[in-house]
């Protein structure tokens, strides 16, 4: 057993205080767990997998723990039970239950009924509802508003504070009632249901004041031994009150809108994180000298991660060490998370639960923390609320939310910068990103990265001549420069129609298939005379309630939401990935790889007038699959060759694609035809289905090899069967067609049987072409724009012509 800290007297006054809150909840301390979890826990790092099969395993437990009734018990008491019917809906609702399951229906009836007069239960039942039905049940959710505003404790060392019951509001509150008190005022909020200013005033005010000077806080005011459960607490407190109140970094007033006021959240909050990170542990609940209230902790770090965005709490992962965590402490059996045998499963399932499924929630975007100062968070809420606007509208997809988090660019690796599809950049100053920023960023993109940023306030011509800069370091290559959008860019469109009066400059780089860049520079009208508010300046005015702010202003901040989902929904296709599901990738090694030729495979890529490296990545992607499905060594750098070259007769497989028309010469074309004869093979695609480039290649194949058509490969052929090559099954794959008859562009997906040409040449196919897009599929982009194959059926289509190439 390792070192504890020293514990506090059995029977103390904190001890006997911090039992009744919790148990209140139906949660008896946890004892004696440390060496469960030690041996429980799996020695190799959770895979996605693992989790899905907790959280599947564990919903299952809760649906099946309901009464007939509709509620959940904790503990046997009838008091417990809307406490814990509320927290056992939250915890399937974030887990996928959808609200029309009968499971759901009855606990919500149930729940309706229910006028709970202790604080937990009021709080958990707003948030339950707040997320479940805020339309239907308004007026509950402002009764219990009115309720908990009422109990606040008003005046006193304790003003500020929640204690158990409305009765007890002249006395001093504990940080555990007033954190669930805040929990569910922010939750009504976010719902719409006003909560009166002074409520956050006196809350802030009490969170503040109730910070220990190391960081951390304890479970009332003036108790100097923090522990991890109160600190995540305190952290979670600070941050919900800073969120509704302090000094803005953007307001709105009549005569236009003020950007950059540089406001922050107390400090208190990094020095709780600062503390968390120097005691984090998964295994224990910090402070308290072993692993009393681990799940409760747990529940709380859940909390404290996702709020402030954090993936690393010091040096930790810290979802990742908690599912692993929790992974290897579920009782297989029963699906039910329990410390000992006096805690309540019921409730000790549901923190668990809410652990696994809210913390793994899709991380749509990354907030690039760069050098100097706080430079890169002028806007301090700006990405949270362009997130939570873009999780309304992506409900349906994503029911259980989506999340952002801040990355240290400057010492990001590959794998880290792909935990999110969007990099956001902003800034007013020059900012450096580290070294070899742009080698990095364009590894980040060429693995399907998209980067969107912008100059945020006025006099940012220093960021400007930085960004562009970068970009020249991300694109050496001249034709990859930034350029205006058009008007007809999804940039406008793709989610929201932004007005034409209301667009703004926006900058691209068109790379392969796509824009992978997109960049508002500033918009100051001069010298003296500020421009249009910056996207992030309105994104944090996007926080507050419209009805607040001038329609004028109203108007812009909807403008710039709109184009924040657009940039968005083009640069992700709303396909993400939960976070658990990226555990699997690894660090970037190419710096290290052996370039030593001999006994690589290698595939050329044909030169030609028609846009031949539209997708550059596209190649090298399909080699790199190839080596980590078959464990063939690759040459992942492929070259392009042009036919004149006697390097072409180095390769047995030659790639092809584009998007313009193009045309070979005579004696360009005799070597193709050579190649070909000579029993080498052609593997080609139309690059977004570019009908142009289908046209050229057609003729051009006819004139190489006359009297040889292209003919539709049949359905039954063994090149889409597994067993042929050592392959895939093929025979039904997704195609992606653009779709959005209500001016929204998106994709719609049908399986069919994939629509091959080709040529043979005695018993070969010496020519496979495919007239839909692979190559944007394979640079790991689905495109809303194009009709083509979804990723994984471009690759293994890729991959089938490889083998078969290899077998022939």
């Amino acid at each position: 057993m390792p070192a504890r800290a020293r514990r506090r007297r059995p029977g103390s006054r904190s001890d006997a205080c911090t039992a009744c809150l919790l148990v209140a909840l139906g949660l008896a301390p946890a004892r004696g767990i440390e060496g469960r979890i030690a041996a429980a826990e799996p020695a190799a790092q959770v895979a996605a997998a693992d989790i899905q099969r907790a959280v599947d395993r564990a919903r299952d437990y809760l649906i099946g723990q309901q009464k007939t009734a509709g509620y959940w018990e904790a503990l046997g008491a009838p008091n417990k039970r809307p406490g814990a019917t509320a927290l056992v809906m939250l915890a399937l609702a974030n887990a996928g239950v959808e609200p029309d399951r009968p499971v759901m229906k009855r606990g919500l009836e149930w729940l309706r009924k229910q006028e709970p007069q202790d604080t937990y239960a009021v709080s958990l039942q707003t948030m339950a509802l707040a997320m479940l039905s805020p339309m239907e049940d308004r007026a509950i959710l402002e009764r219990n508003v009115d309720w908990l505003e009422a109990a606040q404790v008003k005046r006193g060392p304790g003003a500020g504070s929640w204690s158990y019951t409305l009765e007890r509001n002249e006395a001093v509150g504990d940080n555990s009632n007033s954190q669930f008190a805040l929990l569910g005022l922010h939750e009504a909020s976010r719902a719409g249901v006003g909560v009166r200013q002074d409520t956050w005033v006196r809350a802030q005010q009490y969170w503040v004041a109730c910070g220990n000077a190391d960081g951390s806080w304890g479970y009332t005011l003036g108790n100097a031994a923090g522990t991890g459960s109160m600190t995540c607490a305190g952290i979670a407190s600070v941050w919900i009150t800073a969120e509704h109140l302090g000094r803005p970094d953007a307001a709105a007033g009549r005569d236009g809108v003020l950007c950059c006021g540089g406001g922050a959240a107390p400090k208190t909050v990094e020095k709780g994180l600062a503390w968390l990170g120097r005691r984090f542990t998964v295994t224990q609940n910090p402070g308290t000298g072993g692993d009393t209230w681990l799940f409760y902790y747990l529940y709380g770090l859940e909390r404290v991660g996702r709020f402030t965005a954090r993936r690393f709490i010091g040096e930790h992962e810290w979802y990742r060490e908690g599912a692993t965590m929790f992974v290897g402490l579920q009782d297989r059996l029963t699906g039910k998370f329990v410390a000992n045998r006096i805690e309540d499963a019921t409730v000790a399932t549901s923190f668990a639960l809410l652990f696994l499924a809210k913390g793994r929630r899709p991380v749509l975007v990354a907030k690039s923390r760069h050098e100097f100062g706080d430079d890169w968070n002028r806007h301090g809420h700006d990405v949270a609320h362009l997130v939570e606007h873009v999780e309304g509208r992506w409900r349906k997809e994503y029911p259980a939310g989506l999340s952002w988090h801040v990355t240290d660019t400057p010492t990001a690796r590959l794998d880290d910068l792909q935990q999110a599809p969007v990099l956001w950049i902003s800034g007013r100053d020059a900012f450096e990103l580290g070294p070899d920023a742009g080698q990095r960023l364009r590894l980040y993109i060429d693995n399907g990265g998209f980067i969107f940023a912008e100059a945020c306030c006025p006099k940012s011509g220093e960021f400007d001549r930085r960004f562009r800069q970068l970009i020249g370091e991300i694109f050496p290559e001249p034709e990859h420069a930034l350029g205006l959008l058009p008007p007809e860019h999804p940039a406008w469109n793709a989610e929201e129609v932004v007005p034409p009066d209301l667009h703004r400059p926006l900058l691209g780089v068109d790379y392969g298939c796509r824009t992978c860049v997109i960049y508002a520079p500033p918009t100051d009208a001069g010298p003296d005379a500020p421009g249009t508010p910056s996207l992030s300046c309105l994104w944090e005015l996007g926080g507050r309630s419209a009805g607040d702010q001038p329609e004028p202003v109203a108007r812009e901040v909807r403008a710039a939401l709109a184009i924040g989902t657009n940039v968005l929904a083009y640069a992700t296709n709303r396909e993400l990935q939960n976070k658990d599901e990226l555990f699997g990738l690894m660090p970037d090694v190419a710096a290290d790889r052996d370039r030593f030729d001999r006994g690589r495979l290698g595939i050329g890529k044909l030169r030609h007038a028609g846009m031949c490296d539209a997708a550059p990545a596209a190649l090298a992607n399909v080699l790199r699959a190839a080596a980590r499905e078959t464990g063939i060594r690759v040459d992942d750098a492929p070259a392009l060759v042009d036919p004149a070259d006697e390097a072409l007769f180095d390769y047995h497989l030659l790639f092809m694609h584009g998007r313009q028309r193009f045309a070979y010469d005579d004696p360009r074309r005799s070597r193709i035809a050579t190649f070909l004869d000579r029993g080498g093979m052609i593997f080609a695609d139309s690059v977004c289905a570019s009908p142009d480039f289908a046209a050229a290649f057609r003729e051009e194949i006819a004139v190489i090899l006359p009297g040889r058509p292209l003919e539709p490969v049949p359905a039954d052929d063994p090149l889409f069967t597994a067993a042929a090559y050592g392959g895939y099954d093929i025979r039904q794959v997704d195609l992606r067609e653009p779709a959005g008859d209500d001016g929204q562009l998106r994709a719609r997906t049908r399986r069919i049987a994939p629509k091959l040409e080709g040529i043979r040449i005695g018993d070969r196919w010496a020519v496979i072409f495919s007239p839909y897009d692979l190559s944007c599929a394979l640079e790991k982009h689905n495109s809303m724009e194009c009709t083509g194959y979804g990723r994984e059926d471009a690759e293994k289509i890729a991959l089938n012509v490889l083998l078969y190439s290899l077998n022939h």
